[in-house]
This record gives structure tokens, sequence and C-alpha cells, in this order.
């Protein structure tokens, strides 16, 4: 595969940034119910468990990366199963990329909707991201995704010290007692953990961009590190703030939180945290943007400028199709189900593949 062009190419250290902002999103605003349904208290081991697994996941991304000079898992598709079935796999993934952005795309609108703006229509605020997607994508490319990955992290990470206010109110009974969920329990947690933790996979797409490619799985890990720690963080506050009742209804959990937060010059945080959370969600919406047509590239040999209309019109096309909290709910659980098997499962098939493959070619040589 050719080798990027210099000036596209990105220190290894924004790849912590990179990883990192790709997997913060919209999950974490609303997770905690999701999990503590499955797991009741325990819920915060789901995330450590979770993020245990994406640890370990990361690690065969990188070997399977390492074990080619197909160096990304487009590439590695046709290397592995032949210029037919590779074509029709890379599509699966483009659409499972299509399907992430679209997802973020609702769930940030629908909670946008709900809280501030009730009469706005759901269309509308649709298509202002997808405006937005197109502009920042169309004159910056991946660069540009590093940067505002880079940008908006610093710009947002505050946001993490408000989060522990609400701990004056915690009732730390909540969190007793410890390991009482079931096997079973734990793992439906882990699973419900999935759509919050997505984003990793995008190491698959970056990899070639990386100058010190060495470093890159250094900086991936670490990325992956503080996500697990704030969403299992957010987790536990959430749990000892909110009754058991009280959460097993609370949809935005960490919101309603913010609720509580006063400043003398703000009366309603959470107003102001909504807006804000345009910037946690950006990265997410470009980098998937982009990864689908660096695949869309693949897939077709188009240009990625011409295939971001494209692919920006059927995102937008998508949504249209979604307009009760029901429905938006149920798209967002088969993405991360779709989610779960791609990020979670697959990658350790991948690597069992592309060994087969190098040891196949190396005895008929």
């Amino acid at each position: 595969m050719k080798t990027p062009n210099e000036r596209l190419s990105i220190n290894a250290y924004l790849v912590f940034f990179l990883v990192h902002t790709a997997q913060i999103g919209l999950g974490i605003v609303g997770v905690q119910r999701v999990i503590f349904v499955e797991a009741r208290q325990d819920a915060w081991i789901a995330v450590l468990l979770s993020g245990l697994w994406i640890h370990l996941i990361v690690f065969v991304m990188y070997r399977t990366l390492k074990l080619t000079e197909h160096d990304n898992i487009f590439s590695i598709h046709t290397f592995v199963y032949g210029r037919v079935l590779g074509w029709i796999v890379n599509a699966a993934v483009v659409v499972y990329f299509l399907m992430a952005y679209t997802s973020i795309l609702l769930g940030y609108v629908e909670m946008a909707l709900t809280w501030m703006y009730p009469d706005f229509p759901l269309w509308g605020g649709t298509l202002i991201l997808v405006v937005l997607t197109v502009y920042a994508l169309y004159g910056g490319g991946f660069r540009l995704v590093a940067g505002v990955s880079f940008l908006t992290f610093f710009m947002t990470i505050w946001i993490v010290i408000v989060v522990f206010q609400p701990l004056k109110y915690a009732e730390w009974i909540h969190l007793l007692p410890i390991l009482e969920a079931t096997p079973k329990q734990m793992a439906n947690g882990v699973l419900k953990t999935a759509y919050t933790m997505l984003g990793f996979e995008v190491l698959y797409i970056i990899y070639p961009f990386v100058k010190e490619k060495d470093r890159a799985h250094r900086y991936a890990q670490f990325g992956v590190l503080l996500t697990t720690f704030l969403v299992a963080v957010v987790t536990i506050i959430a749990i000892a703030f909110f009754s058991p009742k009280q959460l097993d209804v609370t949809i935005w959990a960490s919101l309603s939180m913010f609720t509580i937060v006063k400043f003398p010059f703000i009366e309603r945080f959470e107003y102001i945290v909504i807006p804000l959370w345009l910037l946690v969600i950006l990265p997410n919406l470009l980098m998937f943007m982009w990864a689908m047509t660096r695949g869309g590239k693949a897939l077709f040999h188009i240009k990625q400028k011409y295939l971001l209309f494209v692919f920006a019109c059927v995102a937008y096309a998508l949504a249209l199709f979604f307009e009760k909290r029901a429905t938006i709910n149920e798209f967002i659980d088969k993405v991360g189900y779709y989610g779960f098997g791609f990020s979670f499962i697959y990658p350790f098939f991948l690597y069992m593949f592309v060994r087969i493959k190098k040891w196949a070619k190396g005895s008929a040589k």
C-alpha cells in the first residue's frame, strides 16, 4: 500500500487524542442507567472489565497491523479474503461507520432538542451537524480531524472537575454489596458498555498516517485507559448520587447530575454543557465520516472529497427515518451490538486469519 504523503502524517502522541475523543462522545451522557439495569451496583466493575478487554483488543489490532505490509483494515481484508470477498467485508465496515456516524448525529440532536429546543425539528438539527461535518472535512482532511481532537480535548476536559460536585450528595451505601452481580449479569453489563467504549477501532484506519508507528500502540493504550477511567468514575458517581429506583428511569444521568451544579453567574449549568457537548461529539462525527470516505475510496477508487458529499447525503437520509425516541434508541442499540461484534470480537479472528494467510504464503514459497 502507498505510504501517505508526509504532509498528511501525524506525530504518534496525537493517537492518544484521536482514540480517546473517538471513544468519549454521546454514550457517556446516559450509559450509567443502561449498565445499572444489567449489573446493578456492580456496573462500575463491568466498565473496568470492558476497559481491560479493550486494552487486549488494541494490542491484538496493533500486532495485526504490524504483521503485514498492508497497514490498514481495508487492504488487510483484500490480502486475507481476496478481492471479491474482501470488497464485501470492506463494504460492511463502511456500513458500520455510517451507522455509527448516524447514531451519534441522532443521539445528540435528540438530547439537545429534548433539553433545550423542544420545538425545533429533528431534521433541522441533523442537517446542521451534517453540513458542519462536510464543511470541516472538505478542506481539512485527516490532519484537521487530528487537530480538532487535540483542541476539543483541552477545551472540554475541565467538565470532569464539575462532575465531582454531586459527590456531596452521594450515598456510598448504594455501591454495596460489591460483586453481587452474577457472571451473566456482568457479561450483559460489559455488552451494554460497548456503544460508549466504541471508537478505538479507528486505529485500524489511522495507523498508516502515524509517523512513529512503534509508538502508536502506547498512545492508543493511554487513550483507552483515560476513557475507561472517566466512564468508571462517572458511573460510580451516578450510582452513589441516585437511588436505585431513580437511576433505573434516568435516561441522561450525567446531564441530570449537572442540574444541581450552581454558579453565581449561571443558573442552569446543563444549558452550558449541552451546547459545549457538541465539541465532545465533533471529533466522533469527523472521524467516522472520514473513515467512511477512506473506506469508500478503497471500494470505489473515487477521491474522498467527492465521496464526502455522497456519504453525507446518505447519512442524512438515513437519519430522517427516525423521529421518535424509541426508534432512535433501538437504532443506537443495534449499532452497539454491531460495534461489539466488529470491535470487541472480530479483531481476534482477523489476527488469526492474517497469521494463517502469512503461514500459507510462506509455505508456498
